[in-house]
């Protein structure tokens, strides 16, 4: 078929950009974040979506924290330097996607099955099964939670191929073969 279709490079954000972006976010000087700006950038390589894993994580696991005697944003410059493995987006989705619920995490492995979206009808039809009854409740908490979005077709969409990945390695091998 003749599709016309049109190619878009996306880059991440540079050193500077990443440095503005934090400086803004956390109410400082751009040269009070530079530290922190350049260790997530080494971690990330600017990639948005990254970026914002990476900030989550750092601030879930009291790396990155306000404090209220000095009002204003702290971080532990010299551990999050030496972070292992945190350019690696699956990782930190995979520790996110840990701490949900069984089901939540159940929901999310069924959908990641079914590639980056799934139609509204295909999850319909899996919450009339005892199996899945919850699964409409469980995709609720996953789209407040970030992981997917409703579309506007009423389908279901992971918001990156990597959390959908991260969805998919969470079944374990033996399992795959069965299901997928």
């Amino acid at each position: 078929s003749n599709v016309r279709t049109t190619k878009v490079a996306l880059a991440g954000l540079d050193r500077e950009d990443l440095n503005t972006m934090i400086s803004d976010s956390l109410c400082l000087y751009p040269r009070i974040c530079r530290s922190l700006s350049d260790s997530v950038f080494d971690k990330t390589k600017g990639n948005p979506f990254f970026v914002l894993e990476f900030m989550q994580s750092l601030v879930e696991r009291g790396l990155l924290q306000y404090n209220f005697r000095t009002k204003r944003w702290v971080w532990n410059e010299a551990a999050i330097r030496s972070e292992e493995c945190m350019g690696n987006v699956l990782y930190l989705l995979s520790l996110k996607m840990k701490v949900l619920s069984e089901n939540v995490r159940t929901s999310l492995k069924v959908m990641a099955c079914f590639g980056s979206r799934t139609n509204e009808s295909v999850i319909d039809s899996l919450s009339k099964s005892s199996e899945y009854s919850d699964i409409q409740d469980s995709l609720k908490i996953a789209i407040r939670d970030g992981f997917i979005v409703r579309g506007e077709k009423g389908n279901f969409k992971f918001v990156h191929d990597k959390v959908r990945e991260a969805a998919y390695n969470l079944i374990p091998d033996m399992e795959k073969k069965k299901v997928c």
